[in-house]
This record gives C-alpha cells, sequence and structure tokens, in this order.
C-alpha cells in the first residue's frame, strides 16, 4: 500500500496567525477603551512630576496630597523654624526598619506608632534602651512642631498582656485593668520626653486601654501591634477650635425651636417650653 502524499503547504502565512492577529487586536481595543473611559488623577502626575523635580533639585516647589502645601522646597541655611510637619521622622527610622514601628498619614494627621514590645522592658513600662533610641532619634522633630503632640497610650486584650496573672474575674473590673496599664505606657513615654527637653505646654496625654485596636484582637500579630504607644500629631485641631470660637451665629430674641408640639425659646434659658 503506497504512502499517502502530504498536501501541499499553504504558500503565504499559516492559518493560526490570521487568528492570532485577530485576537490580539481585539485585546488592544478592548485595553484603549478601557483608557479612554477612565479618568487620570491629575493630582497623581503633579506627586510624581513634584517628587522627580525635588529630587533632582530643579525648582523649589513640589505636590503632596497629603499635606496642606507644598512639600519639596529648596531650604537656605539659616536659622531653623517651626513646622506643623512629622515627616522628616520617616527617614530617621530606617535605622530601625526591623522594629515595630509604623507611620501613617493624611492631609491633616500623623502618626507614629511604636511597638510596646520596642519600647518598654519584659513585663514593665520602663524604657528600655531601644526605645530610648527610638525617643532620642524623633525627639528633635517633636520639638519643632507647632501643634502639641498627644501621647496615647493603647493595648491588647487583658489575657494577652497579663498572660499568666490573667483571671477571669478580671474583665468585669470597673474601671478596666487596661486603662491603667495604658495611661502608665504613655506617662513613661511622656515623663522620657519631657525630662530630655521637650517643652511640656507641647505634649498631651491620654490612655485609651484596649478600646481602640487597630488591629484584630483574633491573631498574635493582630495583638502585638495593639501594644503600643502613638505620637499624634493633628493639625486640625487649633484651626477648627479657632473657627468655632470666630463663629457666632446670628439671633434674634423671639427665635423659637419646635419639636413634637413643644416650642423651645432660644436664647432664653428661663422661660419653660410651652406646650402648643
Amino acid at each position: 500500500m503506497g504512502r499517502k502524499k502530504k498536501p501541499p503547504e499553504a504558500e503565504g502565512q499559516p492559518l493560526w496567525l490570521i487568528t492570532f492577529s485577530d485576537l490580539m487586536t481585539l485585546m488592544l481595543t478592548f485595553f484603549v477603551l478601557l483608557v479612554s473611559m477612565s479618568v487620570v488623577d491629575e493630582r497623581r502626575k503633579l506627586v510624581v512630576l513634584g517628587s522627580i523635580i525635588g529630587t533632582f533639585g530643579f525648582g523649589s516647589k513640589g505636590y503632596d496630597v497629603l499635606s496642606d502645601g507644598p512639600s519639596g522646597k529648596t531650604v537656605q541655611i539659616g536659622p531653623m523654624e517651626l513646622q506643623d510637619d512629622l515627616e522628616p521622622i520617616k527617614p530617621l527610622l530606617w535605622e530601625f526598619a526591623e522594629e515595630d514601628l509604623r507611620f501613617e498619614s493624611n492631609r491633616f494627621v500623623q502618626i507614629l506608632s511604636v511597638g510596646a514590645d520596642v519600647l518598654f522592658t519584659p513585663d514593665s513600662t520602663n524604657i528600655s534602651i531601644k526605645g530610648a533610641r527610638i525617643l532620642d532619634t524623633v525627639l528633635p522633630v517633636l520639638r519643632r512642631v507647632k501643634h502639641p503632640v498627644l501621647v496615647a497610650g493603647h493595648t491588647s486584650i487583658l489575657r494577652d498582656e497579663l498572660g499568666e496573672d490573667y483571671r477571669v474575674e478580671d474583665r468585669d473590673l470597673t474601671p478596666d485593668i487596661s486603662w491603667k496599664l495604658s495611661l502608665d505606657r504613655s506617662l513613661a513615654v511622656y515623663s522620657y520626653l519631657i525630662s530630655n527637653g521637650m517643652n511640656p505646654d507641647m505634649l498631651k496625654l491620654e490612655a485609651f486601654g484596649k478600646f481602640r485596636p487597630r488591629h484584630p484582637n483574633s491573631t498574635p500579630e493582630g495583638r502585638r501591634m495593639n501594644r503600643r504607644v502613638d505620637l499624634v500629631l493633628d493639625t486640625r485641631s487649633a484651626a477648627v477650635s479657632k473657627e468655632i470660637k470666630e463663629y457666632q451665629p446670628p439671633r434674634k430674641e423671639n427665635d423659637k425651636f419646635k419639636y413634637d408640639d413643644f416650642v423651645f425659646p432660644i436664647g432664653d434659658a428661663e422661660k419653660p417650653p410651652k406646650r402648643q
């Protein structure tokens, strides 16, 4: 039986290449359509442009969506000025890159979180050697801010904090034990900063106990990150309080507020509400 002859090969491009080309053309059209329908964020373009310009030293301004004003500036040699920014802390923390440090910010609030395991010696609220190095590193920046910095102490859940000393009845105590522990943590940091030259008028102190967890307490990692002290710079508070003080809503002597058939006279507390 003789062998079958192979069909002659078609001249030109193989057939599969036509299908492949059509598919690529359709995909290209699809992505072009997506790009044409998208909205380009002009501010992000300015952020990139400002970053490049500031890095190479061209020009005097940059753009940062998380700040109120230009962040990339050419600073002339001269006396150090007060600033409203904790951003200079970020490059200083590269030395502690492996430690439990987190820096978060938006346009108005900046938070440096330092883990309690790094900040304090084991099972105490005494500042550790490594914690002292961290605070000494950020202290020069804290001295230059215009608004008070909040020292906020936080804890994890009681079972995690107390370990073998935890008792079931501890969770029903009033006030909660975590309040005191978080207060001791914030007081330790507050005292260290004051003793090393920080102006007491530029610090505020708060303790939140276990009631402000930033991470889930269901995992060991989350509980570790909730044991922390936050250094918080909130630039909104002064501006908002100033606006509230300056704002005086117009009042009339006969202004009244009606609710559920009751009439409340505004600006005259001596008169009881009248029922209509």
